[in-house]
């Protein structure tokens, strides 16, 4: 089992490392069995691909940067769509380690996710400022 990535580890301006991930028809028949009754059809494929363009780059996130040490918080996040990606589409993700400082005693690294389609094409971009607890 590999040792989870500590603080000390982490390099500002660094890529960590990179996700292909496929948009299948099982991810979009779990977001409809969640979201569908609850909006208008014609709402229910943009709000669907903007909400897996979300799911995409968080996957990318929880799978390039791990084990992760136990209690780390989630801060905060800022997400920018630049295009939705479409069912059966997929998404390369590049995670890269931001930023890291120390704020009133605590850890705080910032992470950048970007996601970009086969044609090269940018999908999203992805910040997500985590309290590192080790």
């Amino acid at each position: 089992m590999k040792k989870p990535i500590l603080y000390a580890d982490l390099t500002p301006n660094t890529v960590i490392g990179e996700h292909i991930d496929l948009y299948t028809k099982e991810m979009s028949d779990k977001w409809q069995s969640i979201f569908k009754s609850s909006i208008n059809d014609r709402q229910v494929h943009a709000s669907e691909n903007a909400s897996i363009a979300i799911v995409l780059a968080m996957r990318a996130m929880l799978t390039v940067v791990a084990p992760r040490p136990p209690g780390n918080v989630h801060a905060r996040q800022q997400f920018k769509n630049h295009a939705l990606p479409k069912l059966n589409e997929t998404i390369h993700s590049v995670v890269k380690c931001l930023n890291k400082e120390i704020k009133r005693d605590r850890r705080y690294v910032d992470f950048e996710v970007i996601g970009t389609n086969p044609a090269g094409n940018l999908i999203y971009e992805a910040r997500m400022s985590l309290i590192w607890a080790a």
